[in-house]
């Protein structure tokens, strides 16, 4: 048995050492360099790395799902949903959204916090949801000990999730948006938000931002779009690790108050743009 072990693991080496690249000395087409001299001798190399323009996304969610029928059923109203820590869904702090008028660095976009929720960033890639407490039953309801109704359970909630996009840009400036476009006569999304935080800045506030059905929003400040997406990584590689994509970890909410039954859709379009190389 230990000889039959040994030599399917020496057959294994051969195997490997023959998918291994190899590499042929490169010849010169041009005239040689060449010098003589009594004790030295110096000659000339320009050494050239030629690389295509490229713009590119990656996004390997490309249908994120707010499913609240968890909330439901048969122990309704005492549900024990389960997202798999993959969605959040919380009672509002207030009862309007908070809006704040941003400046140039943001567009001059308008900041929102749906129902005064808001999201804090903890250890990459995870968010913290900061509301009014979880909401564990659709229609939205609590009953205390004695079962009787808590004040406020049948208000309007936020639900959150998340999700990671990658960019690259080898040029020296970029900016990424998204635009909405529902597509015609299908149910929509009434309220939708959304904000972009990228790897190497993680850590730092920056809200959210409501996104209607045909707009387009700017997700990353001006002073973030300093390209290549390489270097941008390399500012904080434990959280974006070595790599010339950039990861940005999107956070989306949706406001539930007084949506249709069944499956409301918003249909979502991120562009990356090399704007200066």
């Amino acid at each position: 048995m230990r000889k039959g072990i040994l030599a399917a693991a020496l057959l294994l080496v051969p195997l490997a050492l023959a998918q291994a690249p190899t590499v042929s000395p490169t010849r010169g087409n041009g005239p040689d360099a060449y010098a003589k001299g009594q004790d030295s001798a110096a000659v000339n190399q320009t050494i050239e790395l030629i690389l295509p323009k490229a713009t590119a996304l990656h996004l390997d969610v490309t249908t994120l799902t707010f499913d609240l029928t968890g909330l439901d059923g048969a122990s309704w109203p005492n549900s024990t949903p389960d997202f798999g820590g993959q969605m959040v869904c919380v009672y509002g702090l207030q009862d309007q959204d908070v809006k704040t008028q941003l400046g140039n660095n943001f567009y001059n976009q308008v900041q929102t916090l749906p129902l005064g929720t808001s999201y804090s960033t903890a250890t990459w890639p995870n968010v913290t949801i900061n509301g009014g407490g979880a909401v564990t039953a659709y229609p939205p309801i609590k009953l205390d000990k004695n079962g009787e109704l808590v004040p406020g359970s049948k208000n309007y909630f936020v639900c959150y999730r998340t999700f990671i996009l990658q960019k690259f840009s080898n040029g020296k400036q970029w900016h990424l948006t998204v635009n909405r476009n529902d597509p015609e006569g299908a149910q929509g999304i009434q309220h939708l938000y959304i904000q972009d935080n990228p790897c190497d800045t993680f850590g730092a506030a920056t809200g959210l931002y409501e996104l209607p059905n045909g707009a387009t929003l700017e997700l990353v400040p001006r002073n973030l779009q300093a390209g290549p997406t390489g270097t941008r990584s390399g500012n904080n590689p434990q959280q974006c690790g070595y790599k010339s994509w950039l990861d940005d970890l999107v956070v989306v909410a949706v406001k539930v108050n007084s949506d249709l039954w069944g499956k409301s859709t918003a249909n979502l379009t991120y562009t990356l743009a090399t704007t200066a190389w």
